[in-house]
């Protein structure tokens, strides 16, 4: 018998202290303490467990694993190792390394089909959970009317959630088919009422609230609802949807406990991150309308007012006197949301209306502000520092709204030691009792929710943090009343796409086409000039490689090869070389491949960008420290120095077409500004020579076109990131108003949303490629209680 075969039936194995699901993806000791693992971990695993005695040999193991990708040994290494850690001390207890062909399980395994009469009585307590929700979720689905789009009404109807709760529970039903069918049948007569008299169209969510250790799903949208807020009694919950299906979050508010919800704003912009006061009675928001701001709205719908100009995630005071906000811009992707000097600032506002009134003023970028239980400290993420662009700037800071001195938490340290991807993470919610703070944070392959200790009495992190929730997407945004924890359960997708366009004319051709589809994060898009090639820095299972597609054909190949994570492609103008780099004992090395024989080069050390001269022999590099442009002689590896500035860090320096001028960016705290720089000379160029592209935000990555008289670029003009170009005269000088090339304003699909290392474009002679992060998602509920 094959394995196949002698597996089919086979839903749990048990060994030693440890239970294995194969159809739930669950990893648990014999206690019920789930063991989280990466999804290819699991994978690795459980084929190992199924030829448990025999040697599974390495390229057996990446084929099954990788059946349609080249991966190097190291990424299957990467797992064993996370089995060995998550199995216990003894390396060689269950796995057994066998030298030079693979791995063997050497453990007892007890095998435990579904269809086995014992099969109940083996399940953990994980299990259960899962498999009971989901029935739970079809079973609602089922006595909902089919409809596109939600009927607004009115969810405060007692009649209607006090029947909803009377429905039993699933694994009431399981052994009962007749009454399955009498509940199905008379929930379809509620519904039938529920249309008559209050034109509630369908049954949101029934459930009977949350028991220990429970699961449930709030919303089943088939778009994007995200950022849900708790009233304080916990008895409803307001968020963000797109489920009217016009492109944009509308804010909604239903009953916890069931019934339908009710729309609360109406704008054709995005309205997302509400917050109730303490009352119950009003809900705060972001909205996108007029430049983007804090917004108030009754609970009962109606016209909205503004509180705050420019304000972001908006949270009352406990004791509802003050709202708190930021300004700034909202920059994160799925890892973390780094503040770089400038990003924001954190203010309060009496709940009354008022001036507004900074919250440590000094700090280089503060966001994210959450209050106190005390209701007279927030916490919040800042970075203090001006000149410092890393994560070690950034921390978890406390400060009275009177004034004094903020308190460092330590958090960020607290969230390297336990390995987070990374250390910028956003403080969410304070738990009930005060003792902790919840907040999402990747570790390995998932995002999940985690509880954070912390001292009120010091404001210093009080152990090591905690994870809530196992989701194998990104859970985020966690709102707690009680014991009730609800929280966003997305998938989130970096994906590639590509304009066509006449890039000579910055006239576009018709709607971009995604160029990649799967679960891994395609950060640095590069395309070759004749728009054949792309290549990337594909993110995946924590590891970093530079991937290269032929567009023709569609093969991939790797072009990264050592043990280190690779970044920023970019083509030579022929297409025949490619540059990336790497980093290798904190530094910064780029290395030149030959793309026809795969034979590469280091080139440089110091340097995190570069752009080719037409003739291939000069390098306009970037250093990584201090962020100032050099040019390279290639065949000598000179380096003269072109630009520096005591007050601008300098990024994406590109050659025009012709060699004759230089194109960058330059930095300072909250604003980026794009220039052109001749690049002819062999002195220092002063800053009186750049040419300047007008604007008052954040424009990034410039771009030539192929003629050199178009300059492309990401900017933040229009209170998105999107893609524009800047028409230019002979002399660079700009030539008229920029031209919107590409506007990325959905909520579901953002380039706002991608990391600002991460986001480029690159222009081809047809089309521009670039990247844009995809979500979706829908809301749960579950106990805090359960956790412990």
């Amino acid at each position: 018998m094959n394995a196949g075969n002698r597996h089919a039936n086979t839903r749990l194995y048990e060994f030693g202290a440890f239970r294995l699901d194969s159809a739930e993806r669950v990893f648990a000791r014999s206690n019920g303490e789930r063991i989280p693992l990466a999804p290819k971990a699991f994978d690795t695993l459980l084929i190992l467990v199924q030829h448990g005695g025999r040697v599974v040999k390495k390229d057996e193991l990446l084929r099954t694993l990788w059946p349609d990708t080249f991966v190097e040994e190291n990424n299957l290494n990467q797992h064993i190792s996370a089995l060995r850690r998550a199995l216990g001390k003894d390396p060689g207890e269950y796995i057994e390394t066998v030298p030079k062909l693979g791995y063997r399980f050497v453990g007892k395994v007890r095998e435990i089909e579904e269809t086995s009469p014992e099969f109940a009585g083996a399940e953990t307590s994980e299990t259960f959970i899962s498999r009971r929700t989901r029935t739970r979720i079809v079973l609602r689905e089922e006595i909902e009317e089919e409809e596109d789009t939600p009927t607004e009404s009115v969810p405060f109807v007692d009649e209607i959630s006090n029947r909803a709760r009377a429905i039993p529970d699933r694994s009431d039903l399981a052994h009962s088919p007749i009454r399955l069918v009498s509940i199905v049948t008379a929930a379809i007569v509620l519904g039938a009422l529920a249309l008559l008299g209050w034109r509630v169209i369908r049954l949101q969510t029934v459930h009977t609230g949350v028991a220990a250790g429970n699961l449930v799903r709030l919303t089943s949208d088939d778009g994007l609802t995200l950022s849900p807020a708790l009233s304080r009694d916990g008895r409803f919950v307001a968020y963000a949807s797109d489920r009217k299906g016009r492109g944009n979050l509308d804010i909604w508010i239903q009953p916890v406990n069931g019934g339908a919800p009710l729309r609360l704003t109406q704008d054709a912009t995005d309205d997302s991150a509400p917050d109730f006061s303490p009352d119950g009675q009003t809900i705060v928001y972001r909205s996108e309308r007029d430049g983007g701001g804090v917004y108030a709205v009754s609970v009962h719908a109606g016209e909205a007012r503004l509180i705050a100009a420019n304000g972001r995630r908006p949270k009352f005071s406990p004791d509802g006197k003050w709202i708190a906000y930021w300004v700034g811009e909202e920059t994160g992707d799925n890892t973390g949301n780094f503040m770089v000097p400038g990003a924001g600032k954190v203010f309060i506002v009496s709940s009354s209306g008022g001036p507004p009134k900074a919250i440590q003023p000094h700090f280089a970028a503060a966001g994210y502000p959450i209050w106190t239980p005390d209701a007279r400290h927030l916490l919040f993420l800042g970075n203090r520092d001006p000149n410092l662009y890393n994560e070690g700037a950034v921390d978890w800071w406390v400060a009275a709204i009177d004034g004094g001195e903020a308190a460092r938490t330590g958090a960020s340290a607290a969230f390297q030691k336990t390995g987070f991807a990374s250390a910028s993470q956003v403080p969410d919610a304070w738990t009930a009792d005060g003792t902790s703070v919840l907040t999402s944070a990747a570790l390995a392959d998932t995002r999940n929710i985690w509880q954070v200790p912390i001292s009120t009495k010091d404001w210093k992190i009080a152990g090591e943090p905690q994870r809530l929730t196992y989701g194998t997407g990104t859970d985020s945004q966690p709102t707690i009343a009680g014991s009730r924890l609800v929280f966003s359960s997305l998938t989130a997708k970096l994906e590639i796409w590509s304009l066509p366009i006449y890039a000579n004319h910055a006239k576009s051709l018709g709607a971009p086409k995604r160029l990649t589809e799967d679960a891994d994060g395609h950060g640095y898009p590069a395309v070759s000039m004749d728009g054949t090639k792309i290549a990337f820095s594909l993110q995946r299972g924590g590891n970093r490689q530079i991937w290269m597609e032929d567009l023709t054909t569609d093969k991939l190949a790797l072009v990264s090869r050592s043990g280190f994570p690779a970044f920023n492609p970019n083509f030579s103008p022929d297409g025949k070389e490619l540059i990336y780099r790497t980093y290798e004992d904190r530094t910064a090395v780029a290395y030149e491949v030959s793309l026809s024989g795969n034979d590469r080069q280091p080139i440089c050390e110091n340097c995190s960008d570069y752009g080719w001269s037409s003739d291939k022999k000069r390098l306009a590099l970037v250093g990584a420290s201090p962020a100032g442009i050099s040019i390279l002689e290639l065949a000598t590896k000179k380096r003269t120095a072109l630009l520096r500035d005591p007050e601008y860090q300098l990024w994406n320096a590109r050659f025009s077409p012709d060699d004759h001028w230089i194109s960058f960016n330059a930095t300072e705290p909250g604003r980026s500004r794009i220039f052109i720089t001749p690049a002819t000379g062999l002195t220092l160029v002063p800053r009186e020579d750049w040419i300047a592209i007008p604007s008052d935000g954040w424009d990034d990555k410039p771009r030539w076109s192929p003629d050199g008289n178009t300059l492309y670029f990401v900017s933040d003009r229009d209170g998105f990131r999107c893609i524009w170009a800047q028409r230019l005269d002979s002399k660079k000088h700009p030539l008229g108003d920029p031209i919107p090339v590409f506007h990325a304003h959905e909520s579901s699909r953002s380039m706002s949303r991608v990391g600002p290392g991460d986001l480029s474009i690159s222009v081809a002679r047809d089309q521009i490629v670039f990247n844009m992060s995809e979500r979706n998602g829908n809301l749960w509920l579950t106990s805090l209680d359960a956790q412990h």
